[in-house]
């Protein structure tokens, strides 16, 4: 809507890409190149499509900051995910959580307790039932928060890992370097910080993972 889309043009870019589809039997159809570069320097490449119809984006940004082997190396990554069925996890657990979520506001919401505790004697208004509910279910979705977040991480190092079992590692520490240089990613977060706030773990931890699987694998 708001970026505009173009398929990516013939070129050794796209020949690696599709060779690596079929290396790894990627349901690739197509690849497209988008205008990332007029609302930010932010690099990115992601794909999406239902059962064996996957079309890849990369952003013009990463196709500027990035080597070619570079992002064969990301897009690797990105193929991690596919093939650990990790879209499909988050899918089906943001499901769960929003069914139990809905459920225990069905059951807040009835509470006529829960409001007279709070000084509605005469009703029970589903607006402050719903502000009560979003106050007691704060810690829980806090704690539910820290938990994906921590499921996100391990979920990356398995997509690194991937990438990396394609003789792609080297590649792909280069390209994640180059990422964070180019976005300007805080490379030294505090650690206690990192484990709560952060989806991704920081840019060391990949890299030394990154290594010791290299090290592994010679």
């Amino acid at each position: 809507l708001f970026n505009k889309v173009e398929s990516l043009p013939s070129n050794d870019l796209l020949t690696k890409i599709e060779s690596l589809a079929q290396r790894t039997k990627f349901p690739l159809t197509k690849v497209y190149k988008i205008d990332g570069s007029t609302r930010s320097v932010h690099s990115n490449a992601y794909f999406y499509g239902f059962w064996n119809n996957k079309r890849i984006v990369l952003y013009d940004t990463l196709i500027k900051q990035a080597s070619e082997n570079e992002i064969i190396a990301i897009l690797g990554h990105e193929m991690g995910h596919y093939f650990k069925n990790h879209v499909i996890i988050n899918l089906v657990i943001l499901q769960v959580h929003l069914f139990v979520t809905f459920f225990l506001f069905g059951n807040v919401i009835h509470n006529k307790d829960l409001f007279v505790s709070f000084g509605f004697m005469d009703s029970t208004p589903t607006l402050i039932g719903f502000m009560l509910f979003q106050v007691i279910f704060s810690p829980v979705d806090h704690v539910i928060g820290f938990l994906m977040n921590m499921f996100s991480r391990k979920n990356e190092f398995e997509a690194d890992a991937f990438s990396c079992q394609l003789g792609l590692g080297q590649d792909l520490s280069k390209g994640l370097i180059t990422i964070h240089k180019e976005n300007k990613s805080n490379l030294v977060p505090d650690y206690l910080y990192s484990i709560y706030h952060y989806s991704h773990p920081p840019l060391i931890e990949r890299l030394k993972a990154l290594e010791n699987l290299e090290i592994k694998r010679e």
